[in-house]
């Protein structure tokens, strides 16, 4: 597996377990969340197996300052069920050529680092969570933008929070990780300039406390390619399916 991947896998299993948090003492919950997992996350790419990675687990929060997985924000606004957030992440999506024969003779795709706004809010046990960014370091130079919903069922100790949303990626995202460069363009694989796609996703978290510093979290989600990321000549299959279980440890 070349750096890039392991990259990618461990940003997947980070990013998606983002928005839990560990369960502790009533009214009262961890500042630090530590552990560590294992990520299944197939790439969409032609030619590029599917691994299982061991990963960290990382969430801290303090004042308004917060990491969750690669993510670091910083509150602006914070009311009583809703927050506005101006966060950045790395990018972690791309390829080397060796990575897959189907990839021979393309030209590395680079990580980057998105950033901009997220909007949360609640409403009893529903979350909303919207988020837009950009690219920070112009290389992909896309626009992302996001909104995801679930619904938090169970108590203190063991919740299920099933969930659906849509994922915006602009043309230029598009073409830079999925596109192919008339210089690239081969027998089989002809040039292919992308455009704006729109991916639904659903899926799955599930907490457990052992007690009340430790506890399992596991994320389960599928996502649906569109076909601006399908009609790739470099892209297998519609669909992704990606998984994350981890143990972890609260620090009151």
């Amino acid at each position: 597996m070349s750096p890039g991947r392991r990259l990618l896998v461990a940003a997947l299993a980070l990013g998606l377990a983002a928005p839990g948090h560990a369960q502790g003492p009533p009214g009262k919950r961890p500042k630090v969340v530590l552990g560590a997992g294992a990520v299944a996350a197939p790439s969409p790419y032609k030619g590029v197996s599917s691994h299982i990675t061991p990963v960290p687990f990382v969430n801290l929060q303090r004042e308004r300052f917060f990491l969750r997985g690669v993510q670091a924000g910083w509150r602006l606004w914070q009311g009583e069920k809703s927050s506005l957030a101006a966060v950045a992440q790395p990018q972690f999506q791309g390829y080397e050529p060796g990575d897959s024969p189907a990839l021979a003779g393309m030209a590395t795709r680079r990580w980057s680092v998105d950033g901009g706004l997220q909007f949360t809010t609640r409403r009893g046990d529903l979350r909303l969570s919207l988020e837009a960014m950009h690219d920070l370091l112009g290389r992909h130079g896309g626009l992302l933008a996001s909104a995801d919903l679930s619904y938090e069922l169970g108590g203190a100790g063991f919740t299920v929070a099933p969930g659906a949303g849509l994922e915006w990626e602009g043309r230029d995202f598009v073409a830079y990780y999925y596109g192919v460069r008339p210089t690239e363009s081969r027998p089989g694989r002809p040039a292919y300039d992308g455009r704006g796609a729109l991916n639904p996703y659903a899926g799955m978290r599930v907490r457990y406390s052992f007690n009340r510093r430790w506890g399992l979290f596991t994320y389960l989600r599928h996502r649906w390619l569109d076909d601006a990321i399908t009609d790739s000549p470099i892209v297998a299959g519609d669909t992704v399916y990606s998984g994350v279980l981890a143990v972890t440890y609260s620090f009151f």
